[in-house]
């Protein structure tokens, strides 16, 4: 059923005056609308070439810079910003602040490389194209008494790592070698002595065990392993629980920290919740531990 809509227009692309049917037509011709199209097509490609333009010359502006920013420092290595952030914090990477504004040195970056250890520096498999054989290795059941880890945790460090394993009458074995650099990675704080068990934290503070797994997921209070009994850290518990008042640590406000490390309230929870800070809590309000905080935001840097 034909249209009874005249409708007059100007074509978009030739100028030129046409009766149209319906209320959205943009072109006289199927001519008009098929150059339209590869106008607007070649309009696209001609802005993502000068912003590709624009990009580079950016880039060649700091390229032989002696200083870079964080950003420009993650653009250089090809890695996130905050990849940047955690180097500087670990001390790997040396900044020069002023005020708000921080700079690396391309040099330190370029170090960094120049002093890997060979450990760090070789693959995994390094033994095996030296042509070394493994001649030890872990049966499951030793390396769950050994380290004190489940098995689904085995099988997936295993299958992460690629870790060198055989198959003897149906059971598995895995390199010794390899498990124990893997797991002895895995060490708990030093600075951390004493701990407290679940049955001394019930008798203590009378919890449920409930509420001690609510409150050791929420604080982010250290823990440590012996095979089927779990340790908390006994100064972190004491300190979530107020037993040890803020005249035994110095403890700051949240307020006070945003202004001190000009953080939003978000940008310092996800520090707090990622780094595990200690935290007091004095009625509604929260404290954090000044001195942890220093050490993330301002680590000591050994030169």
């Amino acid at each position: 059923m034909s249209s009874n809509i005249k409708v007059e227009r100007i074509c978009e692309w030739c100028g030129k005056k046409f009766i149209a049917q319906t209320t959205v037509t943009r072109f006289c011709s199927k001519r008009c609308s098929e150059r339209s199209y590869k106008e607007r097509f070649r309009q696209k490609k001609m802005a993502v070439a000068n912003q590709e333009t624009a990009a580079n010359a950016t880039y060649n502006k700091w390229r032989d810079k002696d200083f870079l920013t964080p950003t420009q420092a993650a653009e250089l290595l090809g890695i996130g910003r905050m990849s940047i952030y955690r180097y500087i914090r670990n001390g790997k990477i040396k900044v020069v602040r002023f005020e708000r504004k921080t700079l690396i040195s391309k040099a330190d970056i370029q170090a960094m490389f120049d002093f890997l250890s060979p450990k760090e520096s070789e693959p995994v498999e390094a033994s095996e194209k030296k042509g070394k054989s493994i001649s030890e290795f872990y049966t499951l059941a030793e390396i769950r008494e050994k380290f004190g880890v489940k098995d689904s945790w085995i099988y997936k460090v295993v299958a992460e790592n690629n870790v060198p394993k055989t198959i003897i009458r149906g059971k598995a074995y895995f390199s010794k070698s390899h498990i124990d650099r893997l797991f002895s990675s895995r060490k708990e704080n030093p600075e951390i002595t004493e701990w407290y068990s679940v049955e001394e934290i019930h008798e203590k503070y009378g919890m449920t065990l409930s509420a001690i797994y609510t409150l050791v997921s929420k604080i982010g209070i250290p823990k440590r392993k012996e095979g089927p009994k779990v340790y908390y850290s006994k100064y972190h518990f004491d300190v979530a629980k107020g037993a040890k008042s803020a005249e035994d640590v110095e403890f700051i406000s949240v307020p006070e920290a945003m202004g001190k490390y000009s953080l939003t309230r978000d940008q310092l929870y996800h520090y707090v919740k990622t780094y595990k800070i200690t935290k007091l809590r004095c009625g509604k309000h929260v404290k954090l531990n000044a001195k942890e905080l220093e050490a993330l935001f301002n680590p000591e840097i050994q030169l």
